[in-house]
């Protein structure tokens, strides 16, 4: 993916004709040994973001971090990002296409045409000096489970269950998005049986209530 920064509401609401901002975040499933990714910039002040950016010192400019699997990124707005080659990521996040593009790899389209880059915008919305995007990660272990808080902010709160066993749940939310990313088990509700196969999607509405899942698997859940 290209280098990319998105704006908070606020500037996307002034200059982008009332669209969101966006807040993200990344859920580590599989990457390559010794992957990395772009994550954050080394500019001190925003004089030398531009300054690295108009010479093109996208080396010296790019914060890159070692990832590997089961690792949790908060990207809010205003951080500068980038997947690398061969990662695969459960992403939560704004509903919004609002990107800034930094830097492309100097691709070019079939036409021979590079993409359009965004430095006015991106210069304007990039936090600077970088700021790590806080995870407030805490662990509660009971019978059957494990949760994982990840983070909880304002736009939504993602979490990582780890099932061992039979275990009785509640849903309090005003939904739960969920996704089966490892193992499988079944969902019990209402009487009924579901299967939760590894990749499995699911939503469980406000009106769930009770509801109990068995089997040994992980599940990565969100809610705003």
């Amino acid at each position: 993916m290209s280098v990319q920064v998105h704006p908070d509401d606020d500037y996307a609401e002034r200059h982008e004709n009332g669209e969101l901002g966006k807040t993200e975040c990344w859920y580590i499933i599989d990457c390559k040994e010794g992957a990395e990714m772009i994550y954050g910039h080394n500019a001190r002040t925003r004089t030398e973001l531009v300054t690295m950016m108009n010479s093109g010192d996208w080396e010296g400019l790019f914060w890159r971090v070692k990832i590997k699997p089961g690792d949790f990124y908060y990207v809010p707005s205003g951080t500068i990002h980038a997947l690398c080659e061969g990662t695969l990521v459960l992403e939560t996040q704004q509903s919004s296409d609002t990107t800034y593009r930094v830097y492309d790899y100097e691709r070019k389209d079939q036409d021979g045409n590079e993409r359009e880059l965004h430095f006015a915008q991106a210069i304007d919305v990039t936090t600077v000096p970088h700021v790590d995007g806080y995870a407030d990660e805490s662990v509660e272990t009971r019978r059957g489970v494990t949760i994982r808080t990840f983070v909880e902010a304002e736009y939504f709160s993602v979490y990582k269950w780890e099932i061992d066993q039979k275990v009785e749940l509640s849903q309090d939310y005003p939904f739960l998005l969920c996704s089966v990313i490892h193992g499988e088990g079944s969902l019990e509700h209402d009487g009924h049986t579901y299967p939760l196969p590894k990749g499995a999607h699911f939503i469980l509405p406000a009106e769930t209530g009770s509801f109990s899942i068995e089997g040994s698997c992980e599940l990565i859940v969100s809610h705003i």
